[in-house]
């Protein structure tokens, strides 16, 4: 267990004791119910919540590649993993209700920046914009460069992921690097991962999202926090940070992940250096 430092417990006060699971200086990690536990928080507080939630795409048509070969991402990643819903309309549902809860916790000058399927991102756009009155600010790509090839041969190949970034006011916290690294793509390497979870985020696609829309010592939140790529680079980069988990399995993965330190950054620590931040 890492010793926690008096200095850095104010912070922690105003969040819930129960349900945690582990906790570092900087950060603390939820096992249990994404909603349940996000309802305890206090409002107005987190400056970045910045999470990959459940897509809906758990589907005996949909191809992904795991231990060397070409599954259904339902045979892939198994009926335990927790992404299928029974329609279309309740999985919709489901994202609209819970990001309002999200929205709300975010500070006057934080931000949400969230990954969908990208058949969705314009959707929860229209109505994150219309029920919860948060401002759209840009769509961020993360291109693949060894993407897996279109097997069926009808199609393009799925080669990027795309989020999407929200701001709760014309005021927030964001790192205008330059011009050549404030391009709205980013790119890397796919395959090398830290976790045996089926669909970790990889280290280039989280941590200068972080760099850009956060100080040192901004609080940032993974409500779906699975692997713990964005809790790690949070330590790494001395950021407070939150995490929630449904599934123990996977906080317990995070919590060695944690205790162990990322040797992925470490390994490639001269690319992941804080930058000047400023305030729009």
């Amino acid at each position: 267990r890492i010793i926690l430092n008096e200095v850095y417990m104010d912070w922690k006060n105003k969040f819930p004791q129960e349900n945690r699971y582990f906790e570092t200086d900087n950060g603390i990690l939820y096992c249990g119910d994404c909603l349940k536990i996000l309802k305890q928080f206090p409002d107005n507080y987190i400056d970045l919540v910045l999470t990959d939630p459940p897509y809906n795409i758990t589907d005996e048509k949909k191809l992904t590649k795991a231990n060397c070969k070409i599954l259904s991402t339902k045979n892939a990643w198994g009926n335990e993993f927790c992404d299928y819903w029974d329609s279309l309309d309740d999985y919709i549902k489901w994202v609209v209700d819970i990001y309002g809860e999200i929205i709300n916790k975010i500070s006057d000058i934080g931000s949400l920046i969230s990954f969908f399927d990208r058949n969705l991102t314009g959707l929860f756009i229209y109505y994150f914009k219309a029920k919860y009155k948060i401002i759209f600010r840009n769509k961020i790509y993360f291109l693949k460069k060894n993407h897996l090839p279109h097997f069926r041969k009808n199609n393009y190949s799925s080669c990027i992921e795309e989020a999407i970034w929200f701001s709760k006011s014309d005021k927030y916290i964001f790192n205008f690097i330059s011009h050549e690294s404030m391009k709205q793509v980013f790119s890397g390497i796919i395959g090398n991962k830290n976790t045996r979870h089926p669909t970790e985020k990889y280290l280039w696609m989280i941590e200068p999202i972080i760099i850009r829309h956060t100080r040192e010592n901004d609080l940032v939140l993974d409500c779906f926090s699975g692997s713990g790529t964005t809790l790690s680079i949070c330590e790494e980069l001395n950021r407070k940070w939150i995490g929630i988990e449904l599934k123990e399995e996977y906080c317990e993965m995070t919590k060695k992940r944690l205790l162990m330190g990322d040797e992925l950054f470490k390994q490639n620590k001269d690319l992941f250096q804080n930058k000047k931040i400023s305030l729009f």
